[in-house]
């Protein structure tokens, strides 16, 4: 089994949108314009920011800091990350996460 976590990215423009704030990925796929994936090592530290809306507006916005695990290690899952991570920071997006990305 892989050392690396996989995090899913996608981008539905008003719809949903999935990017990585920070952190240096070790591998990059695209499956298609919308959708990629993205590798990182163990040990790395990557923020994760997930963001969705409807008709009405923002429905679920927020940003998660986390650190790629081993496949031997204890980890906790994050929707869009395989097969999870440690969670260092999670943070609901708005004038918080703003600055926590400061």
């Amino acid at each position: 089994m892989s050392d690396l976590t996989q995090v899913e990215l996608l981008w539905l423009e008003m719809h949903v949108e999935h990017w990585i704030r920070f952190g240096r990925p070790a591998e990059e796929k695209i499956l298609d314009g919308r959708r990629r994936v993205v590798s990182f090592a163990a040990g790395s530290v990557f923020a994760f920011v997930r963001w969705a809306a409807n008709d009405f507006g923002t429905i679920v916005s927020r940003i998660d800091i986390l650190r790629a695990v081993r496949s031997s290690e204890a980890c906790a899952t994050v929707p869009y990350v395989r097969p999870g991570g440690d969670i260092l920071l999670r943070v609901p997006a708005g004038p918080r996460s703003s600055t926590c990305c400061r």
